[in-house]
């Protein structure tokens, strides 16, 4: 294990006061040696531990009461809810895997400053880099530890002045030999104030929490907390109960519930662990061992970034002008908004990058359709030839295709009530329930109103044939059955043939005369 620049990294807690450097010296040695006994090799399945604690003296430096603490009575001026999830509030990022690296130190720290700038400034959900803290803040020690100070990092001047990285910027490696790369074009307009540590009691950690934000928030591990984790059985609450030592970790607080009696964290373990989802419970009090909690919590602010509304033109046309706030920070604009300019046939309006303007797109009709704008509808492009050609009908093409009406009214209907069906036992054509309205392309070829001319969709495109016995006008031609001269050859419309043979009483010289094949040859006359 490598702990490189020891007075370095005490002159970064205590630049401001070198009175407690005496203190703080032997505090740290005591945290170095403590730490060197972790478990950061044996088991694979166990994640490296890396939370050097605070010397007492430094801890002390920075302690701050939460804000609406009493401190005469330790109490609230307010009612603290009996749980509470910062989830519930959308102010907490997933949960990461730190790998094979001591980093849980830079995983809490970056954690942190996700969700105080959701909570603070509504910025985000980022997914900040790790990697920057691991490589870049030396005053910390890589992927064999650091400090719950390591976010002061992103403090503001007279601190190195540095801004938080996107991951995209400097990806994870679970590794400190990663040359640092944060180039200041990357770095973020928000920095850090009003560092403090926290009383380690169970009052102020919820009060810190609930007030300003999840937060960096450290215990001691002992072995018997690897078995926990290891379990699925969501809920269940960690209370150590022995084991050996392996080391300090470090976590974000995120809730707490009394009727668990246990706060809520986030690991940087992966998504897995007793809730599945890279959380877990840890008990207030009642632990075999002292755990050592303790937390440190801070304040985000954004600083000034532009003097103009230049500085923040990013120049995307359609997102709208961006506009230099009054607190030096750029704002977002209004996106451009694209009225309907009330025409079907242009299809509708979008903003148009390239023309910097809103422009119509997505017209309705297809290339073999001609758009109508007052009846906003698409047509074939043969609409309009007078002729209602399959694929055209009354609603797409009303110009060749008819429509129309029902007969019949509503008084005529039983009990004076048009209900939309036809009662034939008690209502006729009269109803105008059983006289329905037509339209062309409804499937049915209304007799009397539609043909094969003025509906080939529900007619055909040929003539329909007389049926010369039913009693229909079955072509549309206004006469029906022996009347339509379709039927001129159907027997039951024939004339009947001329008779050849006498009647009674006509003459007759023989029997073959007489119809009844019968002749008095003494008269001369048919029988």
């Amino acid at each position: 294990m490598r702990f490189p620049h020891h007075p370095r990294v005490l002159a970064y807690h205590l630049q401001f006061d070198l009175k407690w450097f005496q203190a703080a010296t032997f505090g740290l040695i005591v945290s170095l040696l403590a730490l060197g006994s972790t478990n950061a090799g044996a088991d694979p399945k166990r994640f490296p531990l890396g939370d050097i604690p605070l010397p007492d003296a430094v801890y002390q430096r920075y302690l701050k009461a939460p804000p609406f603490m009493d401190q005469s009575t330790s109490s609230l001026e307010f009612a603290l809810p009996a749980s509470y999830d910062a989830r519930d509030e959308g102010i907490v990022t997933p949960a990461k895997n730190q790998g094979s690296c001591g980093s849980c130190w830079a995983f809490a720290t970056v954690g942190a400053m996700e969700s105080h700038l959701l909570k603070a400034l509504g910025v985000g959900p980022e997914n900040l880099s790790e990697q920057q803290q691991v490589s870049c803040n030396t005053a910390n020690f890589g992927c064999d530890g650091g400090y719950s100070t390591a976010v002061r990092y992103w403090e503001a001047p007279p601190q190195p002045d540095k801004g938080a990285l996107d991951e995209s910027v400097s990806p994870y490696t679970a590794s400190d030999t990663t040359a640092c790369y944060e180039p200041s074009g990357e770095q973020m307009p928000y920095r850090i104030t009003n560092f403090h540590t926290l009383p380690a009691d169970t009052l102020s950690f919820k009060t810190s929490l609930i007030e300003d934000g999840p937060s960096y928030w450290r215990y001691t591990v002992y072995s018997d907390f690897y078995t926990f984790w290891g379990s699925y059985n969501p809920g269940a609450v960690y209370i150590n109960a022995g084991g050996t030592y392996e080391g300090g970790h470090a976590v974000l607080l995120i809730g707490w519930d009394d009727a668990k009696g246990a706060f809520l964290v986030k690991n940087s373990w992966g998504t897995g662990g007793p809730n599945g989802d890279g959380t877990f419970w840890i008990a207030y009090d009642g632990h075999l061992n002292n755990l050592g909690f303790g937390m440190v919590n801070f304040d985000v602010v954004a600083i000034a970034t532009c003097s103009s509304d230049a500085d923040c033109d990013d120049g995307v046309y359609c997102n709208g002008a961006e506009m230099c706030g009054a607190g030096g920070t750029c704002e977002a604009g209004t996106p451009v908004s694209c009225a309907d300019d009330g025409l079907f046939c242009n299809g509708s309006e979008q903003c148009s990058e390239s023309a910097l303007a809103c422009i119509s797109v997505n017209p309705p009709c297809g290339l073999d359709e001609q758009c109508i704008e007052d009846g906003q509808y698409c047509a074939l492009l043969s609409c309009g030839n007078g002729v209602c050609e399959i694929g055209e009908d009354c609603s797409t093409c009303p110009a060749d295709c008819i429509s129309g009406p029902g007969g019949g009214t509503e008084q005529a209907c039983f009990k004076g009530v048009a209900d939309g069906s036809c009662h034939p036992n008690k209502e006729d054509a009269s109803c105008i329930d059983c006289s329905p309205g037509y339209c062309c392309g409804d499937g049915v070829c209304t007799v009397g109103a539609e043909d094969y001319l003025n509906c080939a969709q529900d007619c055909g495109s040929e003539p329909i044939a007389e049926i010369c016995d039913n009693g229909l006008d079955d072509d549309g031609d206004g006469a029906t059955d022996c009347a339509d001269s379709d039927c001129s050859t159907f027997s039951g419309c024939l004339e009947p043939p001329p008779q050849d043979c006498g009647l009674k009483k006509e003459t007759c010289s023989t029997g073959s005369d007489c119809c009844s094949g019968r002749c008095n040859t003494n008269q001369g006359v048919c029988l």
